[in-house]
């Protein structure tokens, strides 16, 4: 499907979702639709956004993720000397990027979502091998965080990704993601330097299994759930969320991230528009996103598994120019 002049129209109903070799195209792009969703009056989305296109871009050069290059490329959005392109950011990230321009960027014990917010691009691009994405997705979740809880949450979210990019909803779909993170909670189990979750905490893997009844059920029910099942772990509280709100095939993708927004952080909206952008694909959302088409250009070559960037615009310049303002002329694949 050729990518339109822009992804930003009137929204059509989805009449079946995605499930062909190309699937998970539309993941980035919707989580870009959520971060937007939840901007404020600037409309422009904020440091999430900003993380996912750096690790789409460390996948397509390096076809794995390397830690410490992520991480130069995240303090990269706030160097100590140069221009600071890094927009809105939660007070987490914001802590750890002071630390790692002192050069102490190792991962702290944060309860949060923000790990797990930037695996679209790896939910994508490892989505028909489930032990490399794991991988990935703790690999890249440690860049930041050393809290178990939280990275585990992180590979449950790139699951979803993966799960949504192959065409699945409804109960295969928590079923399938729950499998993935099952995997984690053992995976993590042997990965040095992660902190131990809250005792008496449940496994996730179990929690998603437990969540399959409420997929359908109105989003402040779904959230209210996902509380109180989860009191101390705010990042598997977000996750769950998330993936509940994504699970069923929707008509109209657009209502359930905007009731999400309604009611959930902001994390939370940017996950549920990565899954169910994962499965429809690269839908018209019904709200501007700056930098649309080159979201949906990135979404397809990490699909393809189509590993060029030399085309692609320096993604610093491009924050650049969109803090600076007034608007360009958008990039076009192939110019």
């Amino acid at each position: 499907m050729p990518i339109p002049r822009s992804m930003t129209a009137l929204e059509a109903p989805v009449r079946r979702p995605q499930s062909h070799n190309g699937g998970g195209a539309g993941a980035l792009l919707g989580a870009a639709a959520g971060d937007v969703l939840v901007a404020g009056p600037s409309r422009l989305y904020g440091f999430m956004t900003q993380q996912n296109v750096l690790v789409s871009y460390q996948l397509l050069k390096l076809r794995r993720l390397d830690p410490d290059e992520l991480a130069g490329e995240f303090l990269g959005l706030a160097p100590p000397e140069g221009p600071q392109v890094v927009r809105n950011p939660e007070p987490w990230f914001r802590a750890w990027l002071i630390e790692a321009s002192r050069g102490l960027g190792h991962p702290f014990p944060f309860e949060n979502a923000g790990a797990a917010a930037r695996m679209i691009p790896i939910g994508v691009w490892f989505r028909r091998d489930p032990v490399a994405l794991v991988d990935g997705a703790i690999t890249a979740a440690m860049v930041t965080h050393s809290h178990t809880g939280a990275v585990v949450a992180a590979c449950a979210l790139a699951g979803a990704i993966a799960a949504a990019s192959l065409g699945q909803s409804g109960r295969d779909f928590l079923h399938g993601t729950a499998e993935v993170t099952r995997m984690a909670e053992a995976r993590a189990g042997e990965v040095p330097g992660l902190d131990e979750s809250r005792k008496g905490s449940p496994p996730l893997s179990l929690l998603l299994k437990h969540a399959v009844p409420l997929v359908g059920s109105p989003i402040r029910e779904v959230a209210e759930d996902m509380s109180s099942w989860t009191p101390d772990e705010a990042a598997v509280s977000a996750v769950l969320t998330a993936i509940v709100a994504g699970a069923p095939i929707l008509e109209r993708p657009s209502v359930v991230v905007r009731e999400v927004a309604a009611l959930e952080p902001a994390t939370a909206t940017v996950m549920t528009g990565g899954i169910v952008g994962a499965r429809v694909g690269l839908h018209r959302w019904p709200w501007h996103i700056p930098n649309d088409l080159w979201f949906a250009e990135l979404g397809r070559r990490l699909a393809a598994r189509d590993a060029r960037i030399e085309d692609l615009p320096d993604p610093y310049a491009v924050e650049d120019v969109l803090a600076a303002g007034p608007p360009q002329a958008p990039w076009k694949p192939g110019g």
